[in-house]
């Protein structure tokens, strides 16, 4: 079948031109409307649910709304883990899901777990917005030089925020920092006394005064009217109106009982950035499965119009993180990469094969690949991505036009003085046809083992797989379809043959070479056992870890601050770490993050920091320093600071390592059981061990510890006496110690909350508070501590979960130091110095090391499955089970030279390394399918064996060196490229190009010793057997 396309190609060579053409324009087209990224989303699909309760202490938290949620979202199907975190007025809760589950069709699950739970009154469970970890694109602060933080937050809430979620693709803007207005009632108790007025009776009052109702219809004479009942409040003034009781006679309004004012909402976060302490910032997010470039672009354009809008009131919409930035960086590098590995194929094709004429036959398969790569993405509806296409090794994928435009240039140098044919062509393209077809096949098959990936490596490497297994299709197409007829042109005409005399002096030694290595086999057995112990050897002392960093060219810091702290004291502390930071030129910007945004997605206390850092670009920074030395410079100054713990993260790993781990960390150990202070007893243990352990520059439990509480709890019995209900003690303590809203004000199209708010002062003078008055049900005035027990305790800050249980998580930073290497050392060490109750308490690391345990086990199975589909391959190509296994047998010696490789360039045996040594087999198998068919050709054609191999081996010796050559050389500058978007493709790449050399040598002398050995043997046996064939 094969022949007959090649034939029928040749002949109606016009219809395939015009054909390529169409290929190559609808490629052209394709790319231009193809989503592409920087990166593929590394996210699982995951559902975030928030609860927000104001003044709720975790312990109430948990056992309020995260316990009875948790047990019923748990038989949410397609759920793979979930993660909840309760801490002051907040439960926040993180479902996983499966691989394969629509991220829609798991947010209508969990909404239909969420109606079957009752939690207590006012208080709801809301979904988070459609979106990933990864899905941060663009950060913006606002400024002005006119306008006060409280203005600036108006304007943010009321015209910027709306405006930016109309964007299509923006799935949520989240503020950080500023001001929530409110209208309140600052209560004087002195008041509250001279009226004999208990705060339970404002709070009626308040509740009461603030309706509006609907009256139905009624009809006078032929018309019907709506009767509207209003009597909401719309300003200060309206709210100081409300009366409250009466005074001899006279009533008391609102306004007799303290000050009236615009105030806001109690502060739970502080955005500094840069010299200014206090400002306020948007994070916005992007739905899952959005393409970030459109998305920003229709962004920026909406910015763009509001910078015009907000102009004339003075305000600035500054962005400071752009996802955009990323891309483009990304963009340049991989571009540069790839026009520089493009650029060397090209030239090493003219050094081979003598003329550009005919390196340009080869390299056409390069556009056309591409194209045919871009078209079927554009018809399966897959977005491309800068990292899959920048792995693509495009000496690869001129190999299969290399061989058959070297075939064919052979014939034309053993006969210049000939005018070729038709038929010429056609006999040499079907020497090696079948051969390619089956060696790409072998390289596509190779590839298959990146399907079985699931989780965050799937996720990135098999738009890995797709996009080089369809370059592959578009390369096999175009050397099968058009590289003959393009050389029958450009070979046709009789023409002077350029002689590169090095290379046929290099083919004489070779011939010569082999010969000796078939004279004296022992040697090839020697080369190969050693090979094989030298593969073993440095396999067990390569260093092993998940993935490499992705660079992302800025950073990100998780710091702690002792617990309980005051916002102010840690907005201090805030301020010093940004100017440590700030301190060193390689940084653009640094950011703090105290507390937490409005929106309650993230679950810190005054106690946390989160710190984005810009870097600027690595070319202006001092000669011959790196971002792994900057952060040892910045580790260091950090260190100095006292009171605090940290890590170092970039914006997206940080996201991603929240998930997969739930600290923020690439590196967790994760301890459950019941009791909070036991777990936090056993963590301390392991942190000290931790951190005595080689490789560890950070180990810290990553909950917040116990915090100071005012605790008022209700004395029933007391209560009772008085007529005075638990809820009406409950409400003074939401209401007027707390923040919880009264009621709501509505303006125009913006809604405020009214409260109360017992003066700070009060509140924390334990005496004072006991005195603020509640109304007995015979109207007699009852203080507070009457009917209450007030103290000052201990209490837990967060309170975290992982499937329902109990946990603690340690944060874990091992360094450069390799994973694998790392973990046996310390769990070595905590098995030996840490105790505890077995039954009640076990351990359990997560984040990478669970990553790379699954990545390894699934891997496994994988090449099984893939060498036993090679073996099926191989044998139907060359109909004998012996010279299947022959090539099976002796590649995978090819791996020596990806491991020297990896020792010299100081790389990790990781996932990514491991993508390269599957392209390294394939590519190796494919030499050999190309060395052993022809061998078998020219036996076949009545050759005996030894003078088959020497010549099979010897017309093959051009090609494996080109093929072998140019793959290099095309990875070449992936291996040596660094900078933003290098460091994945940089390992694989490395091991590519430092394994092909071994690759080769076994491919050109030890694959044609042994194969003759073998059939030699088969010979003798089946002469000895008589005329039977084996």
């Amino acid at each position: 079948m094969i022949e007959r396309i090649i034939a029928a190609c040749l002949r109606e060579r016009r219809i395939v031109f015009v054909a390529m053409a169409i290929l190559a324009l609808w490629g052209g087209w394709a790319w231009k409307d193809l989503p592409v990224e920087a990166y593929p989303d590394l996210g699982a699909v995951s559902v975030q649910v928030t609860t927000q309760s104001s003044g709720l202490a975790a312990e109430e938290v948990e056992q309020q709304i995260t316990i009875p949620l948790e047990r019923q979202l748990a038989a949410t199907p397609g759920l793979a883990s979930s993660r909840s975190s309760s801490t002051f007025g907040l439960s926040l809760i993180n479902l996983i899901f499966r691989d394969g589950v629509n991220v829609y069709a798991a947010r209508q699950r969990v909404t239909e777990q969420l109606a079957q739970v009752t939690l207590p009154p006012g208080v709801t469970a809301s979904l988070g917005p459609v979106s990933s970890p990864s899905g941060e694109i663009f950060r913006y602060t606002l400024e002005s030089d006119r306008q006060n933080l409280m203005q600036l937050s108006e304007i943010q809430r009321w015209i910027v925020v709306p405006a930016l979620t109309k964007v299509q693709g923006v799935a949520a803007i989240n503020n950080f920092g500023g001001f929530t207005r409110e209208y309140q009632l600052q209560l004087d108790p002195s008041a509250l006394s001279r009226y004999a007025i208990g705060v339970n009776d404002v709070l009626d009052a308040i509740r009461n005064s603030s309706v509006n109702a609907g009256g139905g219809r009624v009809a006078r004479g032929e018309q019907s009217y709506i009767v509207r009942g209003v009597g909401m409040i719309h300003t200060l003034e309206d709210m100081g109106d409300i009366p409250v009781s009466q005074h001899d006679g006279v009533p008391v309004f609102l306004r007799e009982l303290g000050r009236m004012q615009l105030g806001h909402q109690v502060r739970e976060g502080i955005l500094g950035k840069d010299s200014n302490p206090d400002t306020i910032e948007g994070i916005v997010t992007m739905v899952t499965g959005e393409n970030a470039s459109h998305v920003l672009q229709l962004l920026h354009a909406r910015v763009a119009a509001l910078q015009k809008q907000l102009e004339p009131q003075g305000v600035r919409i500054v962005p400071y993180l752009d996802r955009d930035n990323l891309v483009h960086a990304t963009t340049e590098k991989v571009t540069h990469t790839v026009m520089e590995g493009v650029g060397l194929v090209f030239v090493i094709l003219i050094l081979f094969l003598g003329s550009p004429r005919s390196a340009i036959v080869a390299a056409i398969t390069i556009p056309l690949a591409l194209a045919t790569v871009f078209v079927i993405m554009s018809l399966l509806g897959m977005p491309a991505n800068l990292f899959s296409l920048g792995a693509i090794d495009f000496g690869v994928i001129v190999d299969g036009a290399i061989v058959v435009t070297e075939s064919i240039l052979r014939m034309r140098e053993a006969r210049p003085d000939h005018t070729m044919t038709l038929d010429d062509v056609e006999g040499m393209t079907r020497h090696v046809g079948r051969a390619i077809v089956f060696s790409t096949l072998v390289i596509i098959v190779a590839y298959s083992p990146l399907f079985a990936f699931v989780g965050a490596e799937g996720r990135l490497f098999r738009p890995m797989a797709y996009t080089v297994s369809f370059a592959l299709l578009g390369a096999l197409l175009s050397a099968i379809v058009l590289t003959p007829s393009l050389a029958f042109l450009a070979m046709r005409k009789p023409h002077k043959i350029f002689h590169n005399k090095p290379l046929e002096k290099l083919h004489t030694l070779y011939h010569q070479g082999l010969d000796h290595a078939m004279r004296r086999p022992r040697l090839a057995y020697l080369g190969a056992v050693v090979a094989f112990i030298l593969v073993l050897v440095l396999g067990a002392h390569t260093g092993r870890e998940f993935l490499p960093d992705m660079d992302e060219g800025a950073l990100w810091l998780q710091v702690q601050l002792p617990s309980g702290l005051s916002l102010e004291k840690a907005g201090a502390m805030a301020d010093e770490v940004r100017k440590a930071i700030r301190s060193f030129p390689e940084t653009s910007y640094a950011v703090t993050q105290l507390g937490r945004n409005d929106s309650g997605t993230d679950p810190w206390t005054p106690s946390h920091i989160e710190v984005p850092v810009g870097l600027k670009p690595y070319d202006t920074w001092p000669h011959g320093e790196n971002k792994a030395q900057f952060i040892v410079k910045l580790r260091n100054r950090l260190n100095q600071i006292p009171g605090i713990t940290f890590g170092i993260s970039q914006p997206i790993a940080d996201g991603m390592n929240d998930q997969v781990g739930g600290a923020h960390s690439a590196l967790v150990l994760r301890v459950y059981g019941n009791d909070a202070r036991e777990l936090r007893h056993i963590g301390s243990q392991i942190v000290s061990v931790l951190k005595s352990v080689p490789g560890t520059t950070e180990a810290s439990i990553f909950q917040e510890p116990e915090i100071p509480q005012l605790n008022i709890v209700a004395n029933r019995r007391a209560a009772a006496r008085y007529g005075i209900s638990v809820a009406d003690i409950m409400a003074v303590v939401g209401n007027a110690v707390g923040d919880a809203p009264i009621s709501q004000i509505y303006i125009a199209d913006r809604t405020y909350n009214m409260t109360i708010r017992v003066p700070p002062a009060s509140v924390s003078n334990l005496r004072q508070l006991g005195h603020l008055p509640l109304t007995a049900a015979n109207g007699a005035q009852i203080p507070l501590e009457m009917v209450a027990d007030i103290s000052l305790k201990t209490g837990e800050g967060t309170i975290s979960h992982e499937m329902t249980e109990r946990q603690i998580t340690l944060r874990v930073d091992n360094g450069k130091r390799p994973l694998s290497e790392y973990l046996a050392d310390a769990q070595k060490r905590i098995a030996s110095e840490v105790h505890f109750n077995p039954a009640l308490y076990r351990l359990e690391w997560a984040g990478e090391f669970e990553q790379q345990q699954r990545a390894q086990a699934r891997l496994s199975v994988a090449l099984a499955i893939m060498l036993a589909i090679m073996l099926v391959l191989l044998f139907g190509e060359f109909r004998k089970l012996r010279q299947a296994v022959l090539v099976l047998a002796v590649v995978p010696l090819a791996l020596l030279g990806g491991l020297v490789a990896l020792q010299v360039r100081g790389e990790t045996l990781n996932v990514a390394t491991a993508v390269g040594f599957i392209a390294l087999f394939g590519v190796a198998v494919q030499n050999g399918i190309i060395m052993v068919s022809n061998i078998n050709r020219h036996r076949a054609d009545g050759v005996p064996l030894r003078d088959a191999v020497l010549e099979g081996a010897g017309e093959r010796f051009r090609p494996v060196l080109m093929t072998a050559t140019v793959a290099s050389m095309g990875m070449l500058p992936a291996a040596l490229a660094t900078g933003i978007g290098t460091d994945v493709q940089r390992g694989l790449a490395t091991v590519v190009v430092g394994g092909l050399g071994i690759a080769t040598i076994l491919t050109l002398f030890i694959l044609p010793t042994f194969y003759y050995e073998m059939e030699a043997w088969c010979e003798r046996r089946a002469a000895a057997r008589g005329p039977v064939e084996s």
